[in-house]
């Protein structure tokens, strides 16, 4: 498959692809088995609303409408890669999400509720994006069942990211594939 498409691993559009913006050069969708095995650790329910930030391909969002999300809204800061992102949920027939073209750390320090039931956390690697974003939301309301699930590249790996999650959520999976490590909480 070329490098700049990603497969729906699962749900309604199944085998579906998502091209993403391949001059964006800090997009790296999530690989398929993560994917899989986040869902299986987190089971969609109608209800669930969504909240992916640092979008990037869209992937976590498509993947989680596919499987029966209620709504998703996406937030990316590069102009190019949102626009593909709105390019391609069109394209796909995906009409249960929001974008917002906004600074994620912007966002967040304006935002006064996160009332989402699944956060998604991919920033770029090797900024200081991922502990500021896990700062702004345990120090916002959240609803009480909410899952956070979060990259980082694993040679870089942040304990301090997972010493502050772990004072408000049980970490269910901290794990590293190849380059990455991956982590799934839930609110107590």
């Amino acid at each position: 498959m070329p490098l700049n498409k990603i497969k729906i691993t699962g749900g309604k559009l199944k085998s579906r692809i998502l091209n993403y913006d391949k001059t964006n050069l800090t997009i790296k969708p999530t690989k398929s088995y993560i994917r899989e095995a986040l869902f299986n650790i987190i089971p969609i329910q109608p209800k669930f609303v969504c909240l992916d930030l640092f979008s990037g391909s869209g992937i976590l969002s498509a993947e989680a409408i596919s499987r029966g999300a209620k709504f998703s809204t996406l937030l990316e800061h590069n102009q190019r890669t949102f626009i593909k992102i709105e390019e391609e949920f069109k394209k796909l027939q995906i009409n249960n999400y929001k974008t917002i073209n906004e600074d994620v750390i912007q966002f967040l320090k304006k935002s006064k509720n996160l009332d989402y039931d699944l956060i998604f956390i991919d920033p770029p690697y090797q900024s200081t994006l991922l502990i500021n974003t896990i700062e702004l939301i345990c120090g916002s309301n959240l609803k009480i069942n909410s899952y956070i699930f979060f990259e980082q590249e694993k040679k870089f790996y942040d304990e301090k990211v997972i010493n502050l999650l772990n004072k408000s959520h049980n970490i269910l999976k901290n794990l590293s594939i190849g380059d990455v490590t991956y982590t799934i909480a839930k609110k107590r």
